[in-house]
């Protein structure tokens, strides 16, 4: 191994030993006896350099080289480190208020070509665990989970996941992600994921069948039940179709947007209240009498939001802005938490490849950070939840409205 700092010249022999250029052997000689013990002080000297310097020669040769773009093929994955580097310095305006966020980080496109590293991601990680216990992915591709999952290692810290195999019309899109799915379940084990979605809306963007959707569900859901992990619960984020999905999935869950419903961001939260009631936990109260059952499957928001760009976006009374995604924050957070509403605000930060795919500024701009991790608004709300614990898959339920 190359000294890192020396006054002395050196090169490397045919050998591979270091030699300084400025060496002269000394005139005397050494008695044989001498020059032994001294060169099996030097020998074992050696040997304990190097069993030193070994580690940290190993991981330079199998970690990825910063800046290094990886792609979607499997053989580029990040280094599965043992090593951990800490959070580094808290933000003071951050509070783990929020019961879920969604999450995409950037790069995660296979269509761009993936650009995801390891380095964002911990980035990303670092405040994402001082707003919220849990985070919710949207697909498998560009090995987003394996960064997430390891880079959750490096940081040394506890998140809940859930994990989404994306749907859409291409057999060949689940397939990839599905079978990435699985790898990454073998390679983390189930400890950070708290639930696995077959899809986002695939229903509503009307790109698979409810019966297709449905084989999908009950197949993953009996391989879990093998592969030892029978209590994380398995389902979609659709209500369309639900009477036929909702006796498949272990929860239901639904992207509640006020936003598009057009309200103003003052009636957004009470909004919210009564249509998490009346269209997702509703049906499984509902559902529990009909089987004659006492526990009702739980009813999750899996989107909630407010975009803050362009203004010229608007719906009826829905004006996207800093200032009206910071009422919604204040008016729904702390509120969702005290009633028990178990939610992922959408969305963590700004994502600008949505408005080149979509073709639809205001689709890039609803996130609580921009696309550089600046937080938008001035203050996130205070109402702090506990770190999460592995195996915590408890989702909470509020009491009906009409109760």
């Amino acid at each position: 191994m190359i000294p890192e700092h020396t006054d002395i010249p050196y090169k490397i022999s045919s050998e591979g030993s270091i030699l300084a250029e400025s060496y002269k052997p000394r005139q005397s000689r050494c008695s044989f006896s001498v020059c032994l013990k001294v060169g099996a002080l030097i020998l074992i000297a050696g040997i304990v350099l190097s069993l030193a310097f070994l580690p940290s020669l190993l991981s330079r040769m199998v970690t990825p080289a910063r800046g290094k773009r990886p792609t979607a093929h499997p053989g580029n994955l990040p280094a599965n480190h043992t090593t951990t580097v800490g959070l580094g310095p808290l933000d003071p305006r951050l509070v783990r208020s929020f019961w879920g966020v969604d999450y995409t980080p950037h790069g995660t496109q296979l269509q761009f070509g993936c650009g995801v590293t390891q380095e964002e991601v911990i980035q990303d990680l670092r405040l994402l665990y001082q707003i919220t216990p849990r985070i919710r992915l949207y697909g498998m591709d560009c090995n987003q989970a394996d960064y997430v999952l390891n880079g959750m290692r490096i940081l040394n810290i506890n998140m809940g996941v859930i994990l989404t195999i994306w749907v859409d019309s291409n057999q060949t899109t689940y397939q990839r992600q599905y079978d990435t799915f699985w790898r990454v379940l073998e390679t983390y084990g189930g400890d950070n994921i708290i639930g696995v979605s077959i899809g986002n809306e695939a229903l509503f963007r009307k790109e698979v069948s409810v019966s297709t959707l449905v084989a999908s569900i009950r197949d993953v859901k009996k391989k879990m039940i093998a592969m030892g992990y029978p209590k994380i619960p398995v389902y979609t984020s659709d209500i369309r179709e639900l009477p036929k999905l909702m006796p498949e999935q272990d929860a239901v869950l639904d992207n509640v947007h006020p936003f598009f419903a057009g309200t103003l961001p003052q009636d957004a939260a009470n909004w919210t209240w009564h249509y998490f009631y009346g269209v997702d936990q509703y049906p499984t109260i509902k559902l529990a009498e009909k089987l004659n059952q006492t526990q009702t499957k739980p009813a999750m928001i899996s989107e909630i939001g407010w975009p803050t760009f362009p203004e010229d976006g608007s719906i009826q009374a829905a004006i996207p802005s800093v200032e009206n995604q910071k009422i919604l924050l204040d008016t729904f957070i702390c509120q969702a938490n005290r009633r028990g509403v178990p939610y992922f605000w959408f969305e963590f930060k700004d994502e600008p490849w949505k408005q080149d795919m979509f073709n639809e500024t205001r689709e890039s701009f609803w996130g609580i950070f921009d696309k550089d991790n600046n937080l938008k608004v001035s203050s996130l709300p205070n109402c702090t939840l506990p770190v999460w614990k592995k195996g915590d898959l408890f989702i909470p339920q509020p009491k009906p409205l009409d109760s």
